[in-house]
């Protein structure tokens, strides 16, 4: 039996404890900003990189980039990046470009334990790494809020989605009769 499978069959216990642990502390710093910043900083950066990565890729020109926490009226902003050209073409994907470290956390849960050897320390950088991951892939309020905000691009995006549904699984027999080549 390898490591990982010794540990998922016999210390599921272990890896709640633990992540219970990284939720604890980053609630404990709740309330002090410089801790809240240390503590969040890597996911707030992974986070807004993924915002900033995107809107770039997709003309948004992202402009500000703010990592360090802020205190609001209704608590702390973690991180923001600003941008000026958000249209309905690239409004819901840079907003919600944090789901994608959910495939970056399944990735790094699938691969980890073959680029480094399988040991208990590595095993608790292994939960934190991927906690780390799935825990800043949510879509903060403000983003769902600003994703919501634009209906073009929920348009926009739907009836993509519509069209490729029709175009792959409704109607295979129409791509066969028009020859069209199916990806």
């Amino acid at each position: 039996m390898q490591f990982q499978d010794y540990l998922l069959a016999n210390h599921r216990f272990v890896i709640i404890i633990l992540v219970l642990l990284l939720a604890r502390l980053r609630h404990a710093s709740s309330g002090n900003r410089f801790l809240i910043g240390f503590v969040n900083f890597f996911g707030t950066v992974l986070h807004e990189l993924a915002h900033y990565l995107v809107g770039w890729l997709l003309l948004a020109r992202p402009g500000r980039l703010s990592l360090w926490p802020r205190q609001t009226a209704h608590g702390f902003v973690l991180g923001s990046v600003s941008f000026g050209n958000l249209r309905f073409f690239n409004t819901l994907p840079t907003t919600l470009a944090p789901l994608l470290l959910l495939y970056v956390a399944y990735q790094a849960d699938m691969r980890f334990f073959s680029y480094f050897p399988e040991t208990w320390i590595t095993f608790f950088v292994h939960i934190f790494v991927v906690t780390l991951l799935l825990e800043n892939a949510l879509p903060s309020a403000t983003d769902i809020q600003v994703a919501l905000g634009n209906p073009g691009g929920i348009l926009f995006y739907a009836a993509g989605g519509a069209v490729i549904l029709f175009w792959e699984r409704l109607a295979p027999e129409v791509t066969r009769w028009l020859g069209l080549l199916r990806l």
